[in-house]
Parts: structure tokens; sequence; C-alpha cells
């Protein structure tokens, strides 16, 4: 651990916040009180004093316009932190006095409005006027700190230097009083193994992630094993492993960044983030940006940071997004603002701590701007296709060891033939549907069941035929095959087929 001050590197980045002679700041964090403890420290190094304003404040004083507008006006020496005035940025009155303000205040740098929030909602009308200042997570020797001083609470628990710094490493990104909440649930069991500090961290971030519900925690339920073919995408995921830590972060090794699995619905590109996750030994959370845009947790653009941050406060963590081209409003209405935050997650992707990884799948690829799916924002695109003889083959047989049925009395090459054109979700409904019906005539099912059931079925291969070519016309010399051997065994979609 380096020896330096625990709070130098903040001190640091709001010295050279200051020496902007930027008027006002907004100072973007999530830790209130270590923000005011390094305020002060700084402040006294200037020999200015720091007061701060509150909405709980004197009632007199309780209208953030007239409290900006006092400031502007007598222009006190000193550094003025407002507390509870960005959720208020909206307001007209509210920016037309930030930008008397600004004017007011730029050529005295003694005289500094500091505006503390821990959501990003500054309006595009006042970009110009404030200066945002990222207050970044702390790091390893301010957790290392707080570590040992929530451990003298618990007597006699010893963490060895291993543990230590295992515990550090996995609460980064989170805020300081985040980081204590979670010490003091690690702590209160008592004596830890080194397996034990990570799950229990885990299992406390997975609790303060559940404050948002546009973030929902995933249970992996399936392994390489329960996969049906995509035999590509499975060699790349093992392959890729061993190479999801710390250890591969520490020594400067490229660690895996993210995955875009495109293709046809129904063919298991969303089981991908669950099989990675479980491969990986990562916690999977996926992103609903339904929710996110929804505006039922405020500003999207805000929420859409706020999820961003509680992500990298999770890390080692994998991040599934669902459909992206529908996800991040690439089409439809609220386009305008989906343009916002497209730019921001492409920053994003290129800024984030490398323990995020990113799996997301798209539907309809050609809704992805270029900027989406060049080299160096995921690793690797992938294409998931019809799955082919073998896989239908593969697919039925773990189908039916699902519902308790037993491959080896099937008739497996007719079945096979019988599903000709079908995508994976359309070959585990109809297994389903067969054993439902020998459920209700209280008997095993049989392959007769299943057959008459295929009869029935109409797949989504023979309705969206066109839309399919479309898909593999341009997944040809873009994407990588999911599955080998695609190129001769591809289902064919010519009407003959279905006649």
């Amino acid at each position: 651990m380096p020896d330096t001050p625990p709070t130098a590197s903040l001190d640091d980045l709001l010295r050279n916040a200051l020496d902007s002679r930027h008027p006002i700041l907004y100072l973007h964090s999530a830790d209130e009180a270590r923000l005011l403890e390094a305020l002060g420290r700084v402040a006294a190094e200037q020999g200015l004093p720091l007061t701060s304003w509150a909405c709980t404040d004197d009632p007199d004083s309780s209208d953030p316009v007239r409290v900006v507008l006092d400031a502007a006006e007598h222009a006190e020496p000193g550094f003025l932190v407002l507390k509870d005035i960005a959720t208020d940025l909206g307001q007209p009155r509210l920016q037309r006095a930030l930008r008397d303000a600004y004017y007011r205040l730029r050529d005295r740098p003694e005289c500094r409005l500091l505006i503390l929030a821990g959501e990003l909602v500054v309006p595009p009308t006042l970009r110009g006027n404030l200066q945002v200042v990222e207050i970044p997570p702390p790091g390893p020797t301010e957790l290392l700190d707080l570590a040992d001083r929530v451990r003298a609470n618990y007597g006699d628990l010893v963490l060895d230097d291993a543990q230590r710094e295992t515990l550090v490493q996995s609460l980064r990104g989170l805020a300081l009083d985040n980081a204590r909440h979670v010490l003091h649930a690690v702590f209160a069991g008592g004596t830890l193994t080194q397996a034990g500090v990570v799950t229990k961290v885990q299992a406390a971030k997975q609790t303060l992630a559940a404050g948002g519900d546009f973030l929902e925690y995933v249970v992996p339920d399936r392994g390489l094993d329960g996969v049906g073919g995509l035999s590509n995408l499975k060699e790349w995921i093992t392959t890729r492993s061993g190479l999801f830590n710390q250890h591969t972060v520490d020594a400067g090794e490229p660690v895996p960044r993210g995955l875009l699995v495109m293709g046809v619905s129904g063919c298991g590109k969303s089981l991908v983030a669950k099989v990675l996750a479980r491969e990986w030994r990562a916690p999977l959370f996926r992103l609903d940006m339904n929710r996110v845009f929804s505006g039922a947790h405020g500003n999207p653009e805000a929420t859409f940071h706020h999820a961003l941050r509680t992500v990298e406060s999770l890390a080692p963590v994998v991040l599934w997004i669902d459909e992206i081209e529908n996800g991040l409003g690439f089409t439809g209405p609220g386009k305008e603002q989906a343009t916002h935050l497209f730019s921001a997650f492409l920053t994003w992707m290129q800024e984030k701590p490398p323990l995020v990884f990113v799996t997301a799948t798209a539907n309809r690829i050609e809704d992805l701007p270029a900027e989406m799916i060049r080299k160096g924002r995921f690793d690797q695109v992938f294409f998931v296709d019809l799955p082919d003889t073998a896989e239908r083959e593969a697919l039925l047989s773990i189908h039916l060891a699902r519902q308790a049925a037993d491959s080896e009395t099937f008739d497996l090459a007719a079945l096979v033939r019988d599903t000709d054109g079908w995508n994976a979700a359309e070959i585990e409904q109809a297994v389903i549907a067969a054993r439902t019906v020998g459920l209700h005539e209280q008997r095993p099912f049989t392959s007769a069941d299943l057959r008459e059931v295929a009869r029935h079925v109409v797949p989504l291969s023979r309705t969206m035929s066109e839309q399919i070519k479309a898909l593999r016309d341009w997944a040809w010399d873009r994407a990588t095959p999911a599955s080998s051997g695609k190129g001769t065994d591809a289902v064919s979609l010519s009407d003959e087929e279905f006649t």
C-alpha cells in the first residue's frame, strides 16, 4: 500500500479545481462528509473561511435564489458550500441567479460558491457557468485506514495482510459511508476466511444496489453445460475465465472489457450473460433502461449516471444490457435525450474500471450506431444464428433432462428433423408443452407427444424470414459466428423448406 496521506489525492484535486478561478464549482460526490472535511483542510491552507448552507437552516434563509444572490452581492472572501441546491437547478429563477453570481464573482477568486451534489443534474443552460468536478471514490489508503478503524470496534478480530488486501480491493468504488456500512456487515460475523471476505462484501454490495430498481441482481442459473451449441462463444468465455480478476489488473495484462451478442431472437443471447457471470464467478446485474427512461427516479440522464456509478462500486461485476438498441433509445421518441445517454455511455465504456465487464445483446444490429460496434468498445461481436442439426440435438437433450426425461427414450433424429428452422426458445417451450400433456394424462411424456406439439408450432424463422436473412447478410463479414460450422450447416430460409 502507498504511504501517502489518505486524503492527499482528494485535496490535490480540490486545489487544482480552485486554481482554475472558476467562481462556481459543482462538486459531484456521494461522500458529503468526506468532501466537507477535505474542503475544510484546503480552505484552512488558503486562510479562507468555509461556511455552508442547507435547506434546513434558518427558515428566513431557506430560499436558494436569495442565498445565491446575497452571496454574490456581498462577495465576502471564503468558500460558501451549497448543500441542497442541485435538485432546484431546473428552476429558471435559480438559473438566472447563478448566472448573475458567475459574472459578479469571476474576477473575485477569493469568493467561491461550491455546490455539493450526489447526482449530476446540470441543466444545459448552466453548463457554461458551472465547472463540474467529479470527486472519485476513496482509494486503497483511505479504505485501509477506514477498515482498521472499523475493525477496532470488534474486539480481538484479526485480519492478516492478505485478508486486508482482499477487503480493500473488494471495497473499491464504494463511497466512504457505504464502505463503512459494508465493513460493519463483514466484521459482525466474527472470524473470516479469505473467501468469506469476498462473499460478505459482495452480499453487502448487492443489498446497497437494491436501493434502485433500475439495477436487478440476477442469479445465474446455468453453466456452460446448460447451453446447446454456441461453441465459438463458449470457447471465448472459457479462454478468458482466469483473466477477470485484480491479479490481471495489477500485472498490467489485458482484462476482458465487454461482449456484444447480436442475432436471431430466441437463440440464447440473453443466456450468455448468465453463463459468463457464472463461469467467471462474478455477480451479474441487469440494467433496466426502461426504468431509467421512465423518470420514476428523476432525470433520466442523472439516473443513468447514478446507475453506472453504482455498477462501478460493485466491481468485479458483469453488467448486462439486454436489447441495447432499444435500451439506449436509438429509435422512437426521446431520441434527443437518448443521444446524450449514448454519448455518456461510450465515454464510460472507454473510462470504466477494468473489472466492470459489459455484456450487451441486440436483435436489430442495424439500429446501432457505428461507434458502438467499432473495435475498442467491445472485445468481440458475436452473431447467434438459428441452431443447426447438431445444436438442435444438444438443445433437445438439455431440455428433456431439465424436464426429468431420459433423452435415450426419445427419437432424437425425428425430433431434430421436426424442429428444423426453430430457435432455442421454441425448442424449450415445445418440450415443456409436451411434458404438460403427460402431466395432464398422469403419465410420462413421449416422443409422440413432442412431435404432436411440433406439428402445431409456426417457428419465428417462417414469420420473420426476411428479417433473419437481413441479419445474416449484415453479420456475414462483420461479426464472429457464435457457433462453429455454420457455413456448411446453416438453416435455410427458403420458402420450400416450410411447404
